[in-house]
């Protein structure tokens, strides 16, 4: 009879499943490929553990005030102790206050977010690092507002969902730069409610940056309104999607895969969907080292009423997703260059096809960063115009092995946002229809 509002999850090395609930427990699942998984609760009475890591097969959870480590020292299946690894030193009641997620890095650091709006802490949201043995810690970044999931790249460089609301245009993945400052100011309260400080902090006299770290990729609110956290999938048993990031909607219940794009000292990205709609709003996602395959954990919480595409809705889930073996034609690879989009497929594709322009649709904008709450979008070749820009594609070319095409387009330049639909059978005639979401900081050679 308990209240399965599942927030994070983990795994032993033997395959077994550890999962958190909103309500504070932390169940331990075992029998995973079964038809009848078993499911016992490890612990109980957890300040709404939104963060759960296994490091050496001993459970740590992120909770409101604090990193609880849990000993099991009479191996009967149950939490002996709960021990506090490490106190947090900003406790604020409102309740979307959160404490946010659980990474670890190569030397066993520890990595959580902290909520910036609907708080009392004085810094505006923050990723906090603590020492592998819980003693000292340290802010990495701040200027988050609701950074519901953290991810880690294979370089132990940490990245970042944040959604969209009061100085954060719309929603956004980030990698994390030491030091850097992320968009929203702390200068915002809620009389009676929360504070920034607890209200000891002069808002008027909060300065505000002229600028902020730009984010891998934006989403504006149709395709992802509130961020969960990312995974970094590295087992070659989960497919053709191996090798890449996952990021996981909290607000529409999907998921989506990432391309990256790194250089001079620009990082940007791309995003396309996997075809998977949940009843629950995703959050976290794991890799099972026991199968290789795709855990994701969510609830419905403050995400709101979002369109289910099922047509219903659950307080939470545990979803997996296996490689099944069969084949899957995607976009493998994008990258920007002068004047030209490069789209790499995993198939050939019909060279007759690509004579037809209209294959291709390509749509541009912009947000702005202000105090209101998320943004408009804006023309990128007139700023002060509202709405899209459609960009002519002049020419298309396929390379020799015919996987591989570049999309001439005159007027592309950097933008928060384009949109690229397309439509490209397979050299065998088979339908190929995708939408590839990019976010262009840069583009390389234009300096």
């Amino acid at each position: 009879n308990a209240w399965m509002r599942t927030a994070a999850l983990d795994f032993f090395e033997d395959g077994r499943m550890a999962v958190s609930t909103h309500g504070g427990d932390v169940w331990v699942v075992s029998d995973l490929e079964s038809a009848d998984p078993r499911w016992k609760r490890f612990a109980a009475g957890l300040y709404e553990p939104f963060g759960l890591k296994v490091i050496r097969d001993q459970i740590y959870v992120t909770c409101k005030d604090r990193i609880v480590r849990l000993h099991d020292f009479n191996d009967d299946h149950e939490a002996d102790f709960y021990e506090s690894f490490y106190a947090d030193w900003d406790v604020s009641m409102f309740f979307h206050a959160f404490n946010f997620d659980l990474q670890v890095d190569g030397d066993g650091n520890l990595y959580y977010a902290k909520s910036g709006q609907y708080t009392d802490f004085r810094l505006p949201g923050a990723v906090i690092k603590v020492s592998s043995d819980g003693k000292t810690s340290e802010v990495v970044a701040t200027g988050f507002r609701t950074p519901n999931g953290l991810g880690m790249l294979p370089d132990g460089r940490v990245t970042l969902g944040d959604n969209q609301g009061n100085w954060i245009p719309a929603s956004k993945i980030s990698v994390i730069r030491p030091g850097g400052f992320y968009g929203y100011v702390n200068n915002l309260e809620r009389k009676g409610r929360w504070a920034p400080d607890g209200g000891q902090l002069a808002l008027d006299r909060v300065p505000i940056p002229a600028e902020f770290e730009a984010p891998l990729i934006w989403m504006p609110q149709e395709i992802d309104s509130s961020c969960g956290g990312q995974v970094w999938v590295e087992d070659d048993r989960w497919g053709p999607l191996s090798g890449r990031m996952i990021h996981s909607s909290f607000g529409k219940a999907r998921i989506f895969y990432l391309m990256v794009q790194e250089f001079d000292d620009i990082i940007q990205g791309a995003m396309v969907r996997l075809p998977f709609q949940f009843q629950a709003g995703v959050q976290r996602a794991r890799v099972n080292p026991s199968d290789g395959q795709l855990y994701l954990v969510g609830l419905h919480g403050w995400n709101g009423g979002w369109p289910n595409e099922l047509g219903e809705m659950q307080h939470g889930g545990v979803y997996r997703i296996r490689y099944t073996g069969k084949e899957l034609k995607m976009v493998s690879n994008v990258s920007v260059q002068p004047n030209a989009l490069v789209i790499t497929f995993n198939f050939p594709v019909d060279r007759e096809h690509l004579e037809t322009l209209g294959a291709f649709d390509v749509t541009a904008w912009n947000y702005r960063w202000t105090q209101r709450y998320g943004s408009a979008q804006f023309s990128i070749i007139e700023p002060e115009r509202k709405g899209r820009d459609r960009l002519a594609v002049d020419r298309v070319s396929l390379n020799s092995e015919g996987n591989e095409i570049t999309l001439y387009v005159p007027e592309l330049r950097p933008c928060h946002q384009l949109l690229l639909n397309l439509d490209v059978p397979s050299r065998e005639g088979i339908g190929f229809r995708e939408e590839v979401l990019f976010t262009i900081n840069g583009i390389p050679g234009s300096r």
